[in-house]
């Protein structure tokens, strides 16, 4: 089934390379989600009328941004985006997201969809900052914190060499501002091909500012 705009996941192929493969189990992720949150809060009714534009599109354009086979930490994963569509993409062996979620039932989703689905995935229900005995090169996260405290989270990390593959709403400019006053950085500003203001933010050599 198609967004209201006619977008579904055909269309997603004009903006990333994906096999019939990955839209197989993206197609399968989205029911799911569909199934599951008749039970559970995990997205508005509404959303699933631009599910495949404004969510699947929306993370699945993170995927050439992050190296083949890097495992990627996805922090405060709860619908699973972009943490399920990252992982319906994966090829390598060696590749894994790492979901990191504190709400028991949407921990229980993400891991009936991780297995249903056979993703290259796992889920931590833990709080991210307790979480430090995961090694990844990748760090991502989608409507979770502003920037300035998302870098804090991922400061274990980030700290240890990984980049960060943001995507941000409209006010990316103000939060990239915000986050200089207590960080250096490397970034690039890279336009979101899901439409409206957003852009992804690709950091990395990432420091605290002394103070």
């Amino acid at each position: 089934m198609a967004d209201l705009d006619g977008f579904g996941p055909n269309h997603l192929s004009e903006y990333v390379d994906v096999s019939r493969e990955t839209l197989t189990k993206l197609q399968t992720v989205v029911d799911l989600l569909d199934a599951w949150r008749q039970r559970i809060n995990l997205i508005g009714p509404a959303e699933m009328d631009h599910i495949w534009r404004r969510h699947v599109l929306d993370s699945l354009q993170l995927f050439p941004l992050i190296s083949p086979d890097a495992v990627t930490v996805d922090l405060g994963s709860g619908s699973g985006f972009p943490g399920l569509v990252l992982a319906a993409c994966l090829e390598h062996p060696a590749a894994e997201i790492v979901m990191i979620e504190t709400v028991g039932k949407k921990c229980a989703y993400l891991r009936d969809v991780v297995d249903r689905v056979g993703l290259q995935a796992s889920v931590r229900q833990a709080r991210v900052e307790t979480v430090k005995d995961v090694k990844a090169a990748c760090v991502t996260a989608r409507a979770f914190a502003p920037l300035p405290r998302l870098l804090d989270y991922a400061s274990t990390w980030l700290d240890a060499g990984a980049y960060a593959i943001i995507p941000k709403g409209r006010t990316w400019q103000e939060e990239l501002t915000q986050a200089e006053e207590y960080w250096t950085f490397a970034h690039e500003v890279i336009p979101s091909q899901s439409g409206g203001d957003g852009v992804i933010l690709k950091i990395s050599e990432v420091s605290r500012v002394d103070q």
